[in-house]
Formats: structure tokens, sequence, C-alpha cells
């Protein structure tokens, strides 16, 4: 216990320095963290589905949505066709092949 109160701060003036520092710490984590998460590409995501269909959120380009409902309908041996989008998301029935039109 003695080595931890010779770190503490003795003053007013010293107090607030020694808590700006303990707060700056956290902070520029948090900051580079949030930063780091802007720079970091977007993913195409399967958000939800069944045999179906899929939901897929999206960033930009809607043609990069259908590989991922492709995969994921094939689980059902079924292939995708687009019902709507809204809201970045694409919306994807999950049909039979013979039932899908051409």
């Amino acid at each position: 216990m003695p080595d931890e109160a010779a770190n503490l701060p003795r003053n007013k003036d010293e107090w607030r320095s020694w808590m700006t520092r303990s707060a700056a710490k956290p902070l520029g984590l948090m900051l580079a963290a949030l930063l780091g998460g802007c720079s970091a590409p977007h993913r195409d995501t399967v958000m939800q589905g069944d045999a179906n269909g899929v939901t897929v959120n999206y960033f930009g380009d809607l043609a990069e949505t259908l590989p991922l409902a492709r995969q994921f309908c094939a689980r059902y041996e079924r292939v995708p066709v687009l019902h709507e989008t809204k809201n970045e998301n694409a919306y994807y029935f999950c049909v039979k092949p013979a039932d899908a039109p051409h």
C-alpha cells in the first residue's frame, strides 16, 4: 500500500493533472477504435433467413448481395429471387429452380 500512496497526487493541481491523464487514455483508445472502424472495408452480411427467403444487409452495390443469397439458398437446394430492397437490406425469396423466373 505505501507504493500506491506515493503515486497519488498530493494537492489540487496535481490531482487535476492526474485525472486528466487518467481520463485521456481510455478516450484515446475509444477514438482510435472508432476511427479504425471507419476505414475498415464494408461487408455485406446475411442477417436472417430460412428455406423460404433470406435478408442480406448491404453497403453500396446491390449486385454484391446475390452471391451471398445464392450460397444461402443453396443450403435448401433453392435459388434466390430478389423480392425488394429497403433500408440497405435486400430481401430474396428462396425458390425451387423450376419455379424461378427466367
